[in-house]
């Protein structure tokens, strides 16, 4: 390698693309910062724009408040819950004084406002309105003093007829007097029922709003553009009320109504531009950039350039270690020694895959080999069977078939085993395939290959597996010219069902190995004189979860051996010597606990010199859950005395909208996961489910009150808005808080 010449052209490639790359940053750069700077001035533009449209949102809602107030206020005069009475009781307390008194009452209060033509209350039972002017029956009032068309009168009429919470009609015609008027009849009833008795009705002057908006709202708006439910109440631009600019360039901001059901529609002109500096700012950036640039970057090539040059030195060390091997040669550039690196590190890690592969092959064949044992399932073995990507589960069918060459005299000849068992595998999957069942199949070690069947539903009929074993032994016998043996298991239901088919199918075939010509025998499982079932797996299993003190799986495991063992009714003499198998298991594992075992042996043994055998198998299920729960003794008192100070503590804060389980766990110190479930086991029931009791529980006996309004009781009892109370109360009874207090009635 001639370093020199290889330093001075790497260098060169390295300086010209760094000058290269550098130019479209600049370049980008530069546009971003004029596009930058646009968008920045848009941006307070319109966030002026928007605080402008927010204030002027918040004057029209403060005005209207204020109609709202003045109507909350008429409703609990005494002199309007006298007069919409259907009764003439009160009549000798409305002398003239008393009316005149009213009358200037009624038009101080309009005319405080500021923006109303005039206003009236309207009796709807007795046909009367009362205005400032006197007391006149409706439909003359409507004739001669207030006068609107037909249209408008009578969707008045009908408005006034309903109960009505706050609501701004569409702007009117209105001759006043004779005199011509546009106003924006608002109404609001003055009890809440659904047929109201007295209902105020004030009528916003069109000139008066005008001059309150311009006033107050200012002149930087193009237009203002208020609607109801898509009716247009109200509309002002920059040069009149109710003429539109015809300019494009601008944008609008809709903001609701917080006193009501209006929209508020502002409209602004885009009057941003950019300014020249901008751009005069850009270029300078543009020069400065290249000269300073132009430095960084030989600089820049030369630091760069240096771990090159390292790491090219310890590269063509390495490669020259190979060729002296007996590799090829290596000519050309530097980067013909980085290549050659790169093919030996692919190599490698095609290697590393391959062996990443056979492990967990041999992972998974292990797995299936655990199932045929015995597979009682927690939450650890289950996301086993998922990371192999075994698709088994509790409420799944399956039997195990075990399929033996052990008829096979001649064992010398390895290709004709290898051909018998790619026959096998072959015959296996067309079979399964015919017969549309999951499968496995897999190497053991007491016999040739093990075959786990799998069905989310029952196999079929009875003999129908026993047949499909028949099957492929008859098709490996024609194409091999050999039928090994097929031993088929039970079917069974569950994960444990694998390893009780497995034991019936082992069972089988050593009984067939023993009638073949007395050959050698495994005798894995089975014992002289043994008719109890108690796999030596199972025995390790259950041993284990003793000492970890898993309760769950440790009752599984006896459950299964009962539960099986009762399938084959097992004698008395059977039973007992199984029963006490398992109280020696239990012992064994006490002893190694250094608990004493004296008490257990003397009650295991009175039960058994009883013959109590229901009662022996109780007992046996009793020590073992005790085993499992000696550890869960020690924090049941502190954690009973912390979730009683959580209980008091929300019993007695309920109705402060704050209470959380995260202001609970703060409070405790502890994590919101454990002061949920610390909760949830004193209570009974979880944090919110107990907290939403309280609150609604609360809230019914105050609607049955009818001392307070809807917002009142919303607030009383923890909301922070009447609408979230409504909607949980729904939740809760099943019904709206108004129907509920209708229904109380």
């Amino acid at each position: 390698m001639r370093y020199k010449g290889f330093g001075s052209g790497t260098f060169r490639n390295i300086f010209l693309s760094y000058t290269a790359i550098l130019i479209i940053p600049i370049i980008v750069f530069s546009s971003l910062n004029v596009q930058r700077n646009m968008m920045e001035e848009k941006q307070q533009q319109r966030q002026k724009q928007a605080a402008d449209a927010s204030r002027i949102a918040d004057l029209v809602d403060n005005k209207l408040n204020e109609l709202k107030n003045m109507g909350k206020m008429l409703g609990n005069e005494a002199w309007v819950k006298k007069l919409m009475q259907n009764t003439n009781v009160y009549d000798q307390e409305f002398d003239l004084f008393k009316m005149l008194e009213i009358r200037k009452s009624l038009d101080n209060d309009i005319n405080s406002l500021g923006i109303l033509s005039f206003g009236m209350v309207v009796f709807p039972e007795k046909g009367q309105v009362l205005t400032p002017w006197g007391i006149y029956p409706e439909d003359r009032f409507f004739q001669g003093v207030a006068v609107f068309d037909g249209q408008t009168e009578r969707k008045l009429q009908a408005a006034l007829a309903e109960q009505q919470y706050f609501k701004i009609m569409p702007p009117a015609d209105m001759k006043l007097w004779g005199s011509g008027k546009r106003v924006i009849p608002v109404l609001q009833s003055l009890e809440v029922v659904n047929h109201p008795r007295a209902v105020l009705v004030l009528f916003i002057d069109s000139a008066y709003f005008f001059g309150y908006m311009h006033r107050f709202a200012g002149i930087e708006s193009k237009e203002i553009v208020m609607s109801s439910q898509g009716a247009l109440i109200y509309r002002q631009t920059r040069s009149a009320p109710g003429v539109l600019q015809a300019d494009s360039g601008g944008y609008a901001f809709e903001l609701p109504s917080k006193a009501g059901d209006l929209r508020y529609t502002i409209s602004y002109t885009d009057s941003s531009v950019i300014g020249i500096n901008n751009l005069v700012g850009s270029l300078l950036a543009i020069a400065i950039s290249v000269v300073l640039g132009a430095c960084m970057v030989f600089l820049l090539g030369k630091v760069s350039y240096r771990p090159l040059g390292v790491l090219l030195n310890k590269l063509s060390a390495a490669v020259r270690v190979e060729d002296g091997k007996g590799g090829a040669p290596i000519y050309g550039s530097e980067y013909s020694y980085i290549e050659k690196s790169f093919d030996r590190l692919l190599l490698e890690n095609k290697n590393l895959q391959q062996s990443m592969q056979d492990y967990e092959s041999a992972a998974r064949s292990n797995l299936f080999l655990r199932l045929l044992k015995g597979y009682f399932t927690d939450d650890q073995q289950m996301n086993g069977l998922k990371k192999f990507g075994i698709g088994y589960t509790d409420d799944m069918f399956y039997c195990t078939m075990l399929i033996s060459f052990h008829a096979l005299r001649d064992l010398s000849d390895m290709e004709r085993i290898r051909k018998i068992e790619m026959m096998t595998i072959m015959i296996v999957e067309q079979a399964m395939s015919r017969h549309r069942l999951a499968y496995e199949l897999f190497e053991v070690t007491n016999a040739d290959k093990a075959l786990i069947l799998s069905s989310v539903e029952p196999f079929g009929s009875e003999g129908a597996l026993e047949s499909i074993a028949a099957e492929i032994a008859g098709e490996i016998g024609l194409a091999c010219g050999f039928q090994p043996d097929v031993l088929c298991g039970t079917a069974e239901k569950g994960l444990v069902g694998i390893s009780k088919s497995y034991y019936a199918a082992n069972e089988s075939l050593q009984y067939a190995l023993f009638a073949r010509e007395h050959l050698p025998v495994q005798q894995e499982e089975i014992q002289p004189g043994v008719d109890y079932y108690y796999p030596t797996d199972w025995e390790v299993q259950l041993i284990n979860n003793l000492k970890i003190g898993n309760l769950d799986t440790t009752m599984q495991i006896l459950h299964e051996i009962s539960e099986e063992n009762k399938k084959r009714r097992l004698p008395e003499p059977s039973e007992t010597k199984l029963v006490s198998l398992l109280m020696e298991t239990m012992l064994r594992v006490l002893h190694e606990l250094n608990l004493d075992t004296c008490l257990y042996a003397k009650q295991f043994a009175s039960r058994a010199g009883a013959g109590d055998i229901g009662g022996m198998w109780s007992y046996v299920f009793e020590v073992g859950r005790l085993i499992c729960e000696r550890k869960r003794y020690a924090n049941t008192s502190p954690s009973l005395a912390v979730g009683s100070e959580l209980l008091q503590f929300v019993n007695q804060n309920y109705t402060s909208a704050d209470i959380s389980l995260k202001q609970l766990a703060e409070r405790c110190g502890m994590s919101v996961s454990n002061v949920s479930k610390i909760f949830k086991e004193v209570s009974g029931i979880n944090f919110y489910d107990y907290l939403c009791r309280l609150r609604m529980e609360t809230a019914k006996e105050l609607l049955r009150e009818k001392t307070f309004g809807m917002d009142d009781i919303a607030r009383r009892v923890g909301y922070e808005n009447v609408y979230s109370f409504k909607r949980a109360f729904a939740r809760y009874e099943g019904i709206k808080p108004d129907e509920y207090v209708d229904s109380a009635m």
